[in-house]
């Protein structure tokens, strides 16, 4: 499954005709996907129900039309609305003969039909659109609009939402279901897009199967993580699977640094320590007792000796626990603040206190970065950065609507730029790597808006790495596992749009990486 855009899926279109595949053909596909899609919608129970097709003048109308036409072959009543007129038309004959009731031109009150549908297939304007909204065609989203209780599917994209952008016209019409006909297009996960869409439901017609490499944006599959997740050895011990640093907190935040280290922990890390300041050292300690706590201003002491005598980073052990040693990854920002404690304590690991211990870094981390000239060349170990859309918009120094317009694009230059992983969060979370190219989690749920998810995201990642994964291996494994856990505690509170605690979801990491690593593939609803 890939997201394109509108030239790619052009440039796909065009590679299927000439290696033999007819117009004819891919539209009977298109067509058939989206009467399939409307019957699941439909709960598969569609004899007599009522269905308004509203149909424009391009390819769009023409799938919207053999949908119509196997709509009512099957059983429903279905009625087609062509606003702007379709002279001698294959396909609106074929509707008629079937049984359609056709309608054609503009129409100011759609109130009569509108007032007995179960369900209008929005198939007015696809990816051609190029101009305003008017005319027939917003008279007819505007008959729709007028009437409540229809649920909306829309084919390939809702009219009037821009298919590379993610832009939406003022007078466009909300979908409550979009089938993405052959690949998902850009428009629909980035900007205005994500509500606009609804649910997103890709079908396949066969247009992937032999489309040229390099075409499009890949999503994460549970097959594709499943390769990711460390691997773990029968006799394995908690020394071999790694061990991760998480420094952060707050006398404001005490919450965030555990969150992550919870997640760490429950992703499987073998060791995680935790390092805040002495204000929260004890009740840190009694938030998470199966934690290790390794007091902030030893690590820094010790930190501070080991880089004055070039020698790897060990606390003394005659005084510390031995398997105290250099964390394989050290979390920075969760629960930090602005303030002259914690902009020491930056200033320290920023200058040379990362030891040979991977960097994530998180939260105020990241809005400290935003302020150093050239910043990414003072980084001198591995890094993942795991920004939301403001911080992305303060690390770029753009603004917040351009980072959400340029999501993907944005993340795939940025990595490459600064010569690490990035994790831009936000629905349909996308990594980006310098040697990668970039994918896009599809697990995007309303229930993840809650704080503290992106905290269990950091450490869910660190993990992963303690264990032995890649930088960019664990960041996909990161966001999928951090999603799929999201939908299975969702699931299990009855509500899959809000209610979710970071908490919930910490608790159901096993679970989502046990449904990986058992191959059952994604716990609905991920898309439609």
């Amino acid at each position: 499954m890939r997201a394109v855009t509108a030239a790619e899926m052009r440039r796909i279109e065009e590679d299927a005709i000439a290696s033999g595949t007819t117009v004819d053909e891919l539209m009977q596909r298109a067509g058939r996907a989206v009467a399939d899609a409307v019957v699941d919608v439909l709960g598969g129970q569609i004899v007599g129900r009522r269905i308004l097709v509203l149909a424009g003048p391009g390819k769009n109308g023409g799938d919207g039309l053999i949908a119509a036409r196997i709509l009512r072959q099957r059983g429903a009543s279905v009625s087609v609305v062509c606003p702007i007129p379709r002279v001698n038309d294959r396909l609106l004959e074929e509707c008629a003969t079937a049984g359609c009731s056709i309608t054609q031109g503009d129409l100011v009150d759609l109130g009569a039909i509108l007032a007995k549908a179960a369900l209008v297939v929005d198939a007015l304007l696809g990816t051609g659109r190029s101009r305003a909204i008017e005319g027939p065609i917003l008279n007819a989203l505007d008959g729709v609009r007028g009437t409540s209780g229809a649920t909306v599917v829309a084919v390939d994209l809702p009219s009037g939402l821009d298919s590379d952008t993610g832009e939406l016209d003022e007078k466009a019409l909300d979908a409550t279901i979009t089938v993405a006909v052959g690949a998902v297009k850009i428009g629909c996960l980035i900007a205005e897009g994500p509500n606009a869409c609804g649910a997103i439901k890709p079908v396949d017609i066969g247009l992937l199967d032999d489309a040229p490499t390099g075409l499009g944006t890949a999503f994460l599959g549970a097959d594709d993580v499943s390769r990711m997740l460390p691997y773990r050895e029968e006799d394995g011990f908690k020394g071999r699977f790694g061990k991760v640093g998480v420094v952060g907190g707050s006398v404001k935040y005490v919450g965030a640094p555990v969150l992550a280290g919870r997640a760490a922990a429950r992703a499987g890390a073998g060791i995680v320590q935790m390092h805040v300041p002495p204000t929260i050292e004890g009740e840190v300690a009694t938030m998470a007792p199966e934690l290790t706590h390794f007091p902030l201003n030893t690590l820094v002491r010790e930190r501070r000796r080991a880089a004055r005598s070039q020698l790897p980073f060990a606390p003394n052990r005659t005084r510390m626990d031995p398997i105290l040693t250099d964390p394989d990854v050290l979390v920075v920002g969760p629960g930090m603040v602005d303030d002259r404690f914690s902009d020491g304590l930056w200033n320290f690991f920023l200058r040379d206190g990362w030891g040979n211990s991977t960097a994530v870094l998180d939260a105020d981390a990241l809005n400290r970065l935003a302020k150093i000239p050239e910043w990414s060349k003072q980084l001198n170990v591995p890094t993942i950065v795991t920004p939301h859309p403001g911080e992305m918009a303060r690390l770029t120094m753009i603004t917040n609507h351009d980072v959400q317009a340029r999501r993907i694009k944005l993340a795939d230059e940025s990595a490459k730029e600064w010569n690490l992983t990035i994790v831009l969060k936000g629905a349909y979370t996308v990594v980006a790597s310098p040697d990668e190219p970039p994918v896009i989690c599809p697990l995007a749920l309303p229930a993840l808006a809650s704080a503290g998810t992106g905290d269990a995201l950091t450490g869910i990642i660190a993990a992963c790495i303690a264990q032995g994964s890649s930088e960019h291996e664990a960041a996909c494994a990161g966001v999928y596992i951090h999603g799929l856990a999201g939908v299975l505690a969702a699931q299990a509170n009855g509500n899959m749009t809000s209610g979710l605690l970071a908490s919930d979801l910490i608790e159901k990491i096993p679970a989502a990486m046990g449904v990986i690593q058992r191959g059952e593939g994604p716990v609905p609803p991920l898309f439609a």
